[in-house]
């Protein structure tokens, strides 16, 4: 986590030289129904309900943002408000005054004070969880069940019997 001594970490994931036609940026009185994917990074000022996914990418919700969708990223930065979880395969960065209720997973997270934060967190990174469990020996048959005894303790026991029909 951020504190007043050090500064919230950088999400950037490009040289600053790269044109400036890879980032899509949501106007602030743009409102978006469905799913956002592709290969720039995105920049929401506006809202956007669905999902959002830009696996080689950063997603940015600015103060005026509202994400009611699921995130999904190579780097997320909240500024404004995420309903919705959010994945990130280096990290994500939820800044001061900003509100996000959801899940977050990656390896990198920054939770700066003041920020709003409902939900949990799993620092496992990606690589972590796409590895395969372990394999198990099979076990060996076990030996078949043996057959339950027929008849009740009632009719061995006489006594158990005449107490029963009373």
């Amino acid at each position: 986590m951020a504190t007043p001594d050090q500064p919230a970490p950088s999400v950037q994931s490009r040289p600053a030289t790269q044109g400036a036609d890879s980032r899509t940026i949501i106007g602030k009185g743009v409102v978006i129904t469905g799913e956002i994917s592709g290969t720039g990074d995105v920049e929401i000022r506006g809202t956007i309900s669905g999902s959002i996914t830009l696996k080689n990418n950063i997603a940015t919700i600015s103060k005026s943002g509202v994400a009611q969708a699921s995130v999904t990223a190579k780097n997320v930065d909240v500024s404004g408000r995420v309903e919705g979880d959010i994945i990130a395969e280096e990290l994500v960065v939820i800044r001061k005054d900003s509100t996000v209720a959801g899940n977050v997973n990656a390896p990198r997270v920054s939770l700066e004070d003041g920020a709003h934060f409902k939900g949990s967190v799993d620092m496992q990174s990606a690589k972590r969880q796409a590895a395969p469990e372990p394999q198990r020996k099979p076990t060996p048959p076990s030996a078949p069940p043996t057959p339950p005894r027929t008849g009740s303790s009632s009719q061995r026991n006489p006594d158990a019997a005449s107490s029963q029909k009373q």
